[in-house]
């Protein structure tokens, strides 16, 4: 079970919170035992108590990704830090026999107990004081909980905040709810039905007109020519993934890519780039829409209505729709500080159009009572390679757009119209990756300057210029430094940058070097990350004055392509820390 996947990377799947000992104890008075605890200790009284909802805790909306600031309804700020009581069901955090430190969630269908639901939508709890002993069982009917409620702010630093998550209750006492409670919905699972293994239900059958309707509905935009859904082959859909993935890198730009990441250690040696990133698409795809948004190409092997292929349908039934309304000419990047579409700024137009199609996903699951943590069909695994050679990091890398877009996009739709502020960010959409994380860049310029390194940067430090230069972003410094730091750390380290670009140079026998100049808002921001850079055989971290907000490192393949640099760069350090 993954515990405290519900900051970032729900977002972020891919970015799992540190789990820390809980010590705060708030003294209560008396003793009580509650109805479900026979035996337990226990020195907490609660009387009359504010409720709480699952609603009001669904208002609060994240408005920054890296110091994950947060805007809260007003009514919860009033119960921040007083006794409140809520009504939910019980998921184990630890353990299913000690349910001291449990999730209370909303009645949501699918396996509760493998991942919780949203960011909004858990709330963690702790029982007892840190001297006691008892062990809290688990109720699996509606449970009340009263307790100390606390919010997790930037500068806080009670457990629950510790943990990774949004709300908590702390010193609570949990009891079986008496009186009118929420039902558990059908197909919710229960520790005594739960399996790992278990197939996940069939969904009952839609026509695909249907379900274009559906999610035209959910996103108030209408379809402007019908949509076909053509089932593929295995063969015929990797022939059009790979169509796709070699329109988006041009042949001219892979080696250096591949050399580049392989450099950054997010791709293995000497490995073909397409064939990597294509290989990875295949294990999670089951459908792509064309360009034209006329055609979505569904894989013939897995069924339609198992609930993971009908989410991602959904998925391309929005893409479709904003291909049609949206042609991909419109979609260019307007920004006068971006003169044409790099690495870093594709993925963020490519988050853009992503988020929207999560965000279709969502809404279509929770009007549907499906639960978006699926397990993938067995079917769509057979005809994907058995093994790919490729870290996690570059996993990170690829579903970053996906992962972040949502959060993105969620801050500019409205709830009742939510093509307005799409659209117009179709038109003017974001130049980088940070603004992804950081909305409040986008919507306001005055918040921060970017400083963008420009294309020739590195045309001067050998006779002959780069074969290859793209921009990395902080999409791409954050998995990278993920390989050595957890990624809230990794967040942290680059959330001051403002820009950078590397350049690859190749020479004989397939000997290449790297260099990744990087710009940050201030010196000590430059400082600590260049104080973060690791140790690496075939590295030179480059330095510069004293109070320099630029940060360079170089990367070759091996120890002799420094001796085709300058003297002045082969005896610099091989770490950035002093």
């Amino acid at each position: 079970m993954r515990k405290a996947r519900i900051a970032l990377f729900l977002l972020v799947p891919a970015i799992a919170l540190g789990v820390y000992v809980l010590r705060d104890h708030i003294p209560g008075t008396g003793g009580h035992s509650d109805p479900g605890s026979e035996g337990l200790e226990s020195d907490i009284v609660y009387g009359d108590l504010p409720e709480v909802s699952f609603a009001m805790l669904d208002g609060a909306r994240p408005i920054d990704l890296i110091q994950m600031d947060l805007a809260f309804p007003d009514a919860l700020k009033e119960l921040d830090g007083r006794p409140v009581s809520l009504t939910g069901f019980m998921a184990p955090f630890d353990d299913l026999k000690d349910m001291r430190r449990c999730m209370i969630v909303p009645s949501y269908v699918g396996c509760t107990f493998c991942t919780p639901p949203t960011l909004t939508q858990v709330v963690f709890v702790t029982q007892g004081g840190d001297g006691s002993k008892s062990k809290y069982p688990f109720i699996e009917e509606a449970s009340r909980v009263s307790g100390i409620f606390r919010i997790s702010h930037p500068e806080s630093d009670h457990p629950g905040q510790q943990a990774g998550f949004l709300y908590s209750i702390e010193n609570a006492v949990v009891a079986p709810h008496v009186g009118e409670a929420p039902q558990r919905a059908p197909g919710h699972a229960t520790p005594n039905d739960h399996s790992k293994g278990k197939e996940a239900v069939p969904l009952p059958e839609v026509a695909p007109a249907d379900l274009v309707e559906d999610v035209s509905g959910l996103l108030g935009m209408e379809a402007l020519h019908s949509i076909a859904i053509e089932p593929v082959n295995s063969d015929r859909f990797t022939e059009i993934i790979r169509a796709n993935l070699e329109s988006t890198y041009p042949e001219a730009d892979r080696s250096g890519q591949a050399q580049a990441f392989s450099s950054l250690g997010l791709l293995p040696t000497d490995a073909d780039w397409i064939d990597t990133v294509m290989n990875i698409e295949l294990t999670r795809r089951v459908a792509i829409t064309s360009p034209t948004g006329k055609e979505i190409y569904v894989l013939d092997s897995v069924p339609e209505n198992h609930p993971y292929v009908r989410l991602l349908l959904v998925g391309e039934i929005a893409e479709a729709l904003t291909n049609q309304h949206f042609p991909a000419k419109s979609r260019q990047p307007v920004r006068e500080e971006v003169s044409s579409m790099n690495g870093d700024s594709r993925r963020a137009a490519m988050a853009l159009r992503q988020g929207l199609n999560e965000v279709a996903i969502f809404r279509y699951a929770r009007s549907r009572g499906i639960s978006t943590s699926s397990r993938p069909p067995s079917e769509l695994g057979e005809g994907s390679p058995k093994s790919i050679n490729a870290p996690k990091e570059l996993y990170q890398w690829l579903a970053l757009p996906r992962e972040v877009g949502p959060f993105f996009v969620d801050s500019l739709l409205d709830s009742e119209e939510p093509q307005l502020g799409f659209e117009a960010a179709l038109g003017k959409p974001p130049s980088t990756t940070m603004e992804l994380f950081r909305p409040l860049f986008y919507q306001d310029a005055s918040r921060w300057r970017p400083d963008p390194v420009a294309e020739d940067f590195a045309d001067d430090l050998l006779e002959t210029p780069p074969s290859f230069t793209d921009v990395l972003g902080i999409g791409g410094l954050i998995p990278w430094l993920s390989q050595w730091y957890a990624v809230p750390e990794a967040k942290n380290l680059t959330g001051n940058w403002t820009g950078d670009r590397w350049a690859v140079w190749q020479f004989p026998e397939g000997e290449y070097v790297l260099l990744l100049e990087t710009r940050w808002t201030d010196e000590d921001s430059a400082r600590n990350f260049r104080e973060s850079i690791p140790y690496h055989p075939y590295q030179r971290v480059l330095s510069d004055k004293g109070g320099s907000k630029r940060v360079r490192f170089l990367r070759g393949s091996s120890e002799s392509v420094f001796e085709y640099l300058p003297a002045i760069y082969q005896d610099a350090p091989k770490k950035g820390a002093p």
